[in-house]
């Protein structure tokens, strides 16, 4: 009966924070590359984060690792030209990958999350499914279960690595899960000296952790943010603030935190993404602090963000309208317009939402549901590094993916197909019972070669299409081929 409790109460906000969870975004049933096999693309096109490699030593070329929708890809011959780059992707866990960090001896953590239907409620339900370390930068990985009562709403969406060796995973239905050993056990702790309940306390449903250059220790939940000084102590010890929509807040979601060391002002700032909760005086934006929380300013008010990175002192905000950037800290930002050259769909690529970024090497990586952009000229110029399968490789003539599809959380159905030769080509969707819904594409020219199209769930009207079996079939010269894509939400 707990269980069927602890899912009743956190339903409401399940779906809210649904879009951090990239599970089914798989290319299709033929399996994932393994380790040895060099690819020109990471795995999945989700990448839902972003973060560099600390072993500069041996591996003086690795640039980035990257949670994706499909596992762990991590990309190799970065002092060649940007599209050259060599990766190798690694199946980790079942679903997608919805927390990564590297921790102070280079091991690479990462959490794994995935929907599941749960009868109790009749729903579909984010689901963790394990904790996995890497040694060796993604080639051998040891597994360990999700930790907590319940892997139901117990996922991790953020991961902290300290300087004693310490783990802290900031999980949504299960509080802060701390391990001291490597990951061979887990115990629960909160921000507050209360009994554990996230069913009675919002602060203790979590879903962000981050610890700064200076040692201090911030986690986000659902009823603002706290702050810990002296982390490195008892359980029973270590003191929390906290903070919230009351204290200067723009919200009490506090989504992500990260933070920078400005070293000409000898500040320590902080960055939180905070949303609209439950007050209709909240709202979604930015909220910062160079005080240690005794003061909090607001920025891109009305923007909700997913994820912070920086470059120097310049800060970089990911979000569901794009990717902006502040060069004073916070006090005035601009937004990138991403144009993004694929050399598949042989056109650009307009990025909307960015789920996250890293600066590296002059090159600017930033993670989005349609691949990785990427720039060597500080957003001038992009170009779009993203994951498919030849058709010519696949069971079928053509493919779509990610199939399941949820137009809520991907936005839009890469359809995969090859030609021949130069060709006018026509698109077209239909449900199950073989009506029309929607003409993707009319007669448009496309060249010869690896192509796709994008569609985004809706009919000829604009309304997003209920959940089923829907077919689309591709018309060119005199051929036709065809497929199915499962919509969800």
């Amino acid at each position: 009966m707990r269980l069927i409790t602890i899912i009743s109460i956190l339903l409401s906000l399940s779906n809210i924070f649904s879009a951090f969870i990239p599970s089914g975004t798989g290319l299709y049933e033929k399996g994932v590359k393994g380790w040895e096999t060099e690819s020109d693309r990471p795995e999945g096109n989700f990448i839902l984060d972003i973060v560099e490699s600390k072993n500069t030593v041996s591996e003086p070329d690795t640039l980035i690792f990257s949670a994706t929708g499909a596992g762990f890809s991590t990309a190799y011959n970065t002092l060649d030209d940007i599209s050259e780059l060599i990766w190798r992707n690694s199946y980790v866990g079942h679903g997608g990958s919805s927390a990564i960090a590297v921790d102070r001896f280079s091991n690479i953590w990462m959490t794994t999350a995935a929907d599941s239907f749960i009868a109790d409620v009749d729903e579909f339900l984010p689901v963790g499914s394990g904790v996995h370390m890497s040694p060796d930068s993604g080639k051998t990985w040891t597994h360990f279960p999700q930790p907590g009562i319940t892997p139901v709403q117990g996922l991790a969406y953020d991961i902290a690595c300290d300087s004693l060796g310490g783990v802290w995973m900031a999980c949504f239905g299960q509080s802060i899960q701390k391990s001291d050993d490597a990951g061979q056990t887990w115990r629960t702790l909160t921000c507050d000296h209360k009994e554990w309940s996230p069913i009675n306390y919002m602060n203790q449903r979590m879903f962000s952790v981050h610890i700064t250059g200076s040692g201090n220790l911030w986690v986000g939940t659902a009823e603002g943010v706290n702050l810990c000084t002296e982390y490195n102590t008892p359980d029973s010890l270590r003191e929390w603030k906290q903070f919230t929509y009351a204290d200067g807040l723009t919200g009490n979601f506090v989504t992500a935190v990260k933070s920078l060391y400005d070293q000409a002002e000898g500040k320590e700032y902080v960055y939180a993404a905070t949303w609209l909760a439950e007050s209709s005086a909240e709202s979604n934006g930015v909220s910062y602090t160079s005080d240690n929380g005794a003061s909090w300013n607001k920025c891109l008010t009305g923007e909700k963000i997913y994820n912070f990175g920086f470059s120097g002192t310049d800060v970089y905000a990911c979000g569901d309208n794009g990717l902006f950037k502040s060069a004073d800290r916070g006090n005035y930002w601009e937004k990138y317009v991403i144009r993004a050259w694929s050399d598949i769909k042989k056109d650009y690529v307009d990025v909307g939402k960015v789920y996250s970024f890293l600066y590296q090497n002059s090159i600017m990586f930033v993670g989005t549901g349609q691949g990785m952009a990427v720039s060597e000229d500080n957003g001038n110029t992009w170009y779009m590094i993203e994951a498919y399968e030849p058709s010519s490789d696949s069971s079928n003539d053509t493919y779509a993916y990610p199939n399941p599809f949820s137009p809520q959380k991907f936005g839009e159905v890469k359809i995969q197909f090859k030609l021949n030769k130069n060709s006018q080509v026509t698109c077209e969707i239909f449900n199950f019972a073989m009506e029309k819904v929607r003409t993707v594409i009319s007669s448009e020219y496309y060249e010869a070669g690896e192509s796709y199209m994008v569609w985004d769930g809706k009919d000829s009207y604009g309304k997003t299409v209920a959940n089923g079996v829907y077919y689309y079939i591709i018309r060119y010269d005199d051929e036709k081929v065809w497929n199915k894509i499962i919509i969800f939400e």
